[in-house]
């Protein structure tokens, strides 16, 4: 009996639960899939999807198979790689290469010091002594050009040796590092490096690179060299470059371009369709040989009654192709739907035109089964529905792997009176069930409890 009970009530609640549906939503689009065999497929969303959506987060986002039935998915990052190393050939300076300078550090006992011109400068460089004086040993002071901007750590050295001198040898490298020539940091030590040559079978051996560790960040501008070896004369390095870390992967962003409300010559106010997560500005002059002082102000949504300051900027145009580079927003929480610039000490013919970034967002769904698929957005219902990469995805796969799907035809669904409606109104007039029947099954499940209540208490009186 009980459990006939149990099983009634379960069926009463599942009919009066309210599930998505794609009329809660105000517009859709059908989704192209590329690899139909494929259990997933990967859609970069367009810019109707970002300024329609009324969340900010893209919550009021589903995915719909041919059967109207909501579909497991995803929202991830978009990322953009920088492939690419900064390789550049080092300023050599043998600090070995004259017998003053060697007699004068072996007088000192536990120092090294060598004196010597930099940039039309004398500097002298002091280092601990740990040779030995049967021991071969070079030391050369490695110097990043001044015109290398260092973007990322420095990740190898690739040294070229002269082998005129000598084919057969093996040595052992320390390397430090200093941005002032003067407080020395050790970065590697007893890293083996050599020239092998066996000309009889013809076979080879060099290991003239050194791999600096993955962990480190070093990117100072001064590097010391030392060479040693037990046995043999080391080879003249002829010429060294370095080569930095690839960057890392940065989220990729998603232009919006503001609409101009009004302005005049002192002041532009801007809105967008919908409040966005802004990353970026970009405010670029319509004039060139500009240069503007202004105030940017910003409204979160359209009932915020006061302009928050972002900060002062200095815009400029100096040519026709000439920009100021773009104003990054490091509040995370930020939203922006408003926005005025005001003009300091100075005015504008023109207004700027000003573009918001946003994160770019990518979606990934279980496209095996049940095609074709809508992907429907923009509810004032909707509440978050969207998996984690990781729970949608087993771990061997990658988002960035999946096959791509494309949005194609615009599909016709409740329009703007999804956007209109508030919890109340959605839950009342798009129910899963009229309002008529819920009231029935309320009040079917009252009697329920009652009889369930009247049983328990027969059950007392009797015990």
């Amino acid at each position: 009996m009980k459990k006939l009970i149990l099983s009634a009530l379960m069926l009463i609640s599942g009919f009066c639960q309210a599930t998505d549906k794609t009329n809660q939503y105000a517009y859709g689009a059908m989704i192209e899939t590329s690899n139909d065999s494929n259990m997933y497929s990967r859609i970069d969303l367009t810019s109707d999807v970002y300024t329609q959506a009324l969340s900010s987060r893209l919550d009021d986002i589903r995915v719909f198979n041919h059967k109207g039935q909501p579909v497991p998915y995803a929202l991830v990052n978009v990322y953009q790689r920088d492939d690419v190393n900064q390789i550049f050939q080092v300023t050599i300076y043998d600090l070995d290469k004259n017998q003053e300078h060697r007699q004068e550090k072996q007088s000192k006992q536990g120092t090294e010091q060598y004196n010597i011109n930099i940039n039309n400068k004398d500097v002298q460089i002091s280092l601990d002594n740990t040779n030995s004086q049967e021991q071969y040993y070079a030391t050369y002071l490695l110097q990043v050009p001044n015109g290398i901007k260092l973007e990322q750590a420095i990740s190898r050295l690739s040294i070229d040796f002269d082998t005129a001198e000598s084919q057969n040898w093996q040595a052992t490298a320390k390397l430090l590092y200093s941005q002032d020539l003067s407080n020395w940091q050790t970065a590697l030590n007893n890293v083996p490096v050599m020239s092998l040559v066996d000309n009889n079978n013809e076979q080879s051996l060099k290991v003239n690179v050194i791999d600096i560790p993955s962990n480190t960040n070093y990117k100072a501008k001064y590097w010391i060299l030392q060479l040693k070896s037990e046995q043999q004369t080391i080879p003249t390095i002829k010429k060294v470059k370095f080569i930095s870390r690839k960057a890392p992967p940065k989220i990729a962003l998603y232009p919006i371009n503001f609409e101009l409300a009004s302005s005049d010559e002192q002041e532009a106010f801007y809105q967008l369709p919908t409040p966005q997560p802004v990353k970026e500005l970009s405010i670029s002059l319509q004039n060139s040989r500009t240069v503007l002082p202004i105030s940017v102000y910003y409204k979160s949504n359209d009932k915020d009654q006061i302009w928050h300051k972002l900060d002062d900027y200095i815009i400029r145009r100096v040519t026709n192709t000439d920009q100021s580079p773009n104003i990054k927003i490091n509040d995370p929480d930020l939203q922006i739907k408003q926005l005025k610039i005001k003009a300091n000490n100075a005015s504008f013919d023109q207004a700027p035109q000003v573009v918001a970034y946003r994160s770019r967002m990518s979606l990934i769904f279980n496209s095996g089964n049940n095609g074709p698929f809508i992907l429907a957005w923009g509810s004032a219902k909707a509440k978050s529905a969207a998996l984690s990469e990781k729970a949608l995805l087993s771990d061997s796969l990658s988002a960035q792997d999946l096959p791509a799907a494309y949005l194609g035809e615009n599909i016709k669904l409740a329009g703007k009176k999804a956007l209109a409606q508030t919890i109340k109104d959605s839950n009342t007039t798009n129910s899963y069930l009229p309002k008529w029947l819920i009231w029935i099954c309320l009040v079917i499940g009252a009697i329920v409890l009652i009889i369930i209540a009247l049983k328990l208490l027969n059950e007392v009186k009797n015990s």
